[in-house]
């Protein structure tokens, strides 16, 4: 089994790739996925609100907690300590018990974390800054100085590029992105 790790920063298009990938019949396994079942189970939501804000609530405010991790780098580490272990370990088993040939894994923080321990190739999707803030603001509703600190959170897209096996360019159109994915699954297969 090959196992592809698909990454980038925020708003770079991780996502356009697993979908072009999940058209052709693949399986991609999402970490965001993974981390938004744990975030609907009473247990988790308890836990977090816990950890982050000294509370016993069953409710779960998204948007606050973005506000402080975002903010707050040590409650943000120790959010990331409690559920990364339980993301890899779902990530493990729906790996250990697929017999796929090809498994793409969407990891956004795959070079900062030890999820690169799951795959054996990097695609690395690449956006301009200016794109990613653009993309963010729509999708997320947030100022643009928002956008760009949670960008800054996140290693550096040049670096993610460094480490990379594949770079896709998604600045342009789907269409041109896809095309690209087109050419790098027939080399990668051929």
């Amino acid at each position: 089994m090959e196992k592809i790790g698909i990454t980038g920063s925020l708003g770079t298009g991780k996502s356009v790739v697993s979908n072009y990938f999940k058209k052709m019949g693949h399986l991609v396994i999402s970490a965001d996925f993974i981390n938004a079942e744990l975030l609907n189970e009473e247990d988790v939501i308890l836990k977090v609100n816990k950890l982050l804000f000294g509370e016993d609530s069953e409710y779960l405010d998204k948007k606050r907690i973005a506000e402080l991790i975002f903010s707050n780098k040590e409650k943000k580490k120790e959010l990331e300590d409690y559920l990364h272990p339980m993301i890899y370990a779902k990530m493990k088993e729906i790996i250990d018990n697929c017999d796929e040939e090809i498994v793409f894994l969407e990891i956004p923080l795959l070079f900062e974390t030890n999820f690169i321990e799951l795959v054996d190739y990097v695609i690395v999707v690449y956006a301009n800054k200016t794109e990613q803030i653009k993309r963010i603001r729509k999708r997320d509703g947030l100022t643009k100085v928002e956008a760009e600190k949670r960008i800054n959170e996140q290693m550096p897209i040049y670096e993610k590029i460094l480490k990379a096996d594949y770079v896709i360019d998604n600045n342009k159109t789907i269409k041109h992105t896809e095309q690209q994915l087109k050419e790098w699954y027939e080399a990668f297969r051929g």
